[in-house]
């Protein structure tokens, strides 16, 4: 599948993150520069044992965001979502949001697992996020 940054005893700079992130690298700095500009998000790189691989953890104040997980030309964008803004998202999102979505592993859970693979795939995962950050979560306008 994806190769992961999954060396457990070597925390990744955020240029060998970027980096691995290789041909999705561009839509990863847009996605990067809103959710640390835009958003006013913190953030902090950690090995993710579920996921076997480095990501980083978004969050405003305490209340998390998202996390990116570095995959080898693309990345993965997880967050969660209410069930009624999942089924809101699907009504408007792409063929490859909806196969995201059929596919994560935890989706029964509310946790949305959408791969960015190229740059057109940005506007999407910003949506994602910013239906996490409205707060009530059930609008996606």
């Amino acid at each position: 599948m994806y190769e992961r940054l999954s060396n457990k005893n070597e925390t990744p700079t955020m240029e060998q993150f970027s980096t691995h992130i290789g041909s999705a690298k561009e839509g990863f700095e847009i996605i990067e520069n809103y959710l640390t500009g835009e958003l006013k998000t913190a953030k902090n790189i950690y090995f993710d044992a579920h996921n076997k691989g480095w990501a980083i953890k978004y969050y405003i104040k305490k209340d998390y965001v998202c996390n990116i997980t570095a995959e080898k030309d693309a990345f993965l964008l997880v967050t969660r979502l209410s069930e009624e803004n999942v089924q809101k998202f699907c009504e408007v999102g792409t063929p490859h949001a909806k196969e995201c979505i059929e596919s994560s592993p935890y989706r029964h859970r509310g946790w949305i697992e959408y791969r960015v693979l190229e740059t057109k795939n940005v506007e999407e995962a910003k949506l994602l996020v910013q239906i996490r950050v409205s707060g009530k979560q059930t609008s996606i306008g």
